[in-house]
């Protein structure tokens, strides 16, 4: 197992969380094996599912966080259907527009087995009159075909309409629109911690709406993910399960606070009790009014800031765990930055000269690193605004520009 190279290359990257501009020191040259890196990055980021017979269930589940990402849940009192009429009311109101996400993903030959069809379930909320349901993108990443099932049992084939994938876990869904009951989304400012809330979603088997009680509890600036950090997310006490994803977080008086995104395991695998993680009604309402009214969505892009399809987040746990891999032999020039894995064809990185290999280190002198993923550092990117990629390509030190689009679509 080498160590890292002799050859020394420094980078000053401005790091926004300390005044001072800290040093990146930066020992060049060996190209890793770039399909083993990604490998042990993905099986690192998978989420887990259910198979029975030749139907494998890919249902949303995430490694737990940190503990210091989860707030203790607020105190509360009993909230019961029975003695909350007001929440009753509530969730009559938008039980009708959460419904059920049924994708068909691509089949899976497998030796000895045969064909194997994937199918993913979620939920989803009706959001507009006009035919557009949001839900989880990790719910419909791939989908090959995506229908949308109703309380009453009626189906309709869906399209996405477009995504914010990695950004936040949104998609946004367009089906037929013909006597459709949508729910609204709600201001948080008119919100305190501890008020009831309800999580509303579509039952696993029968694909009728479920519902649990509990009290907002916190706020969370961010909560990583996958290699992202979540931003502006809520935490409630009312516990979420697989296919909850892309539920709705609902308030006592009738409104979506919410995005229900992420069921919180701890690190065994074991679910924690009394903890959701949904993305707020306020970091997600822009996006979603600007896809009803456009059909598409204005944020910026350069073709690779899809986590583990288009770039692996480095970490130095993960370079030493590669290290400490006999069969791995693999040496990285550096200990963080995000490793390009596929550039989408005909995007701004694509026409900058970005490669796959290339390993960013930096964006506009942000040091990409655990605090600042480089997802992250994309996300408030700007149309025709160019910003400069500090680029590790071998034993070469590159300052690569690009001039970030609005390119619509999710990363295969």
């Amino acid at each position: 197992m080498g160590g890292l190279a002799s050859a020394s290359i420094v980078y000053r990257l401005a790091s926004p969380r300390h005044p001072r501009r800290s040093v990146l020191t930066i020992a060049a040259p060996s190209v890793p094996h770039l399909g083993l890196l990604l490998g042990v990055a993905l099986v690192a980021g998978l989420a887990g599912g259910f198979v029975g017979g030749v139907i494998a269930l890919q249902l949303d589940d995430d490694p737990a966080p940190p503990a210091s990402s989860v707030a203790a849940p607020v105190a509360q009192t009993a909230v019961s259907l029975g003695d909350d009429e007001r929440m009753r009311e509530a969730i009559a109101r938008v039980s009708p527009a959460v419904v059920t996400i049924v994708v068909d993903l691509p089949d899976v030959v497998e030796d000895g087995v045969g064909v194997i069809e994937r199918r993913n379930f979620g939920s989803g909320i009706v959001i507009s009159g006009d035919g557009y349901v949001i839900t989880n993108f990790d719910v419909v990443e791939c989908a090959e075909q995506i229908t949308v099932v109703f309380q009453n049992g009626e189906r309709r084939p869906a399209q996405v309409s477009a995504d914010d994938a990695p950004f936040t876990d949104l998609a946004i869904l367009v089906t037929d629109p013909t006597g459709l009951r949508a729910a609204s989304l709600g201001d948080l400012r008119t919100l305190e911690f501890g008020e009831p809330v309800a999580a509303i979603s579509s039952g696993l088997i029968t694909f009728e709406n479920q519902v649990k009680l509990g009290v907002l509890s916190a706020r969370l600036s961010q909560f990583p993910r996958d290699g992202v950090l979540l931003l502006d997310m809520l935490q409630a006490d009312a516990t979420i399960n697989n296919g909850d994803s892309g539920g709705a977080l609902v308030s006592a008086d009738g409104e979506v606070i919410g995005l229900l995104t992420v069921v919180v395991r701890e690190s065994e695998g074991r679910q924690v009790d009394g903890v959701s993680i949904a993305h707020s009604a306020d970091s997600i309402r822009p996006i979603v009014e600007a896809v009803v009214a456009t059909n598409a969505n204005p944020r910026a892009r350069i073709g690779i800031e899809h986590v583990n399809s288009q770039h692996v987040s480095l970490s130095p746990d993960l370079i030493a765990a590669l290290r400490d891999d006999e069969e791995s032999a693999v040496e990285l020039p550096v200990s963080e930055g995000a490793l390009i894995v596929n550039v989408d064809p005909g995007s701004p990185a694509d026409l900058a000269g970005v490669t796959t290999g290339d390993i960013v280190v930096g964006v506009d002198a942000l040091q990409v690193d655990g605090s600042q993923p480089f997802a992250n550092l994309l996300a408030f990117a700007q149309v025709d605004v160019g910003l400069d990629l500090f680029v590790v390509r071998g034993d070469e030190q590159l300052v690569i520009p690009v001039v970030p689009q609005a390119i619509s679509g999710a990363a295969s």
